[in-house]
């Protein structure tokens, strides 16, 4: 099942965040992710408006995510976002591709 990074950020320095920035797309690629959303414009719909930005990238699966978050690459490249702003991540499960079945009626007659 697919997993999604989902990352609120809110950058206070540009310029600091920058190398990050630069380097992070390419590592995220070779450990298998994709980014599904990643700058462009955000528009609130409902409810307040933060003032983050969202970044969602998607995984094959969960065990992906976590090996990309928990490589030593990755660990390196963290420091280079300090003090830069303040970051929000939360690693999601997506659909499961199996059909939902009624529990409550599996097993009987029509």
């Amino acid at each position: 099942m697919p997993a999604y990074l989902i990352i609120q950020a809110h950058v206070t320095d540009p310029q600091g965040f920058a190398a990050y920035a630069r380097a992070t797309p390419e590592l995220v690629a070779r450990h298998g992710g994709q980014y599904l959303v990643m700058g462009g414009e955000q528009t609130s719909l409902e409810g307040e408006h933060a003032p983050f930005r969202t970044v969602v990238s998607c995984w094959p699966d969960r065990a992906a995510a976590l090996a990309f978050w928990n490589s030593p690459e990755y660990i390196a490249l963290k420091p280079l976002r300090a003090g830069t702003g303040s970051f929000h991540v939360l690693l999601a499960d997506g659909l499961q591709l199996q059909p939902l079945t009624d529990t409550a009626t599996e097993g009987t007659a029509p």
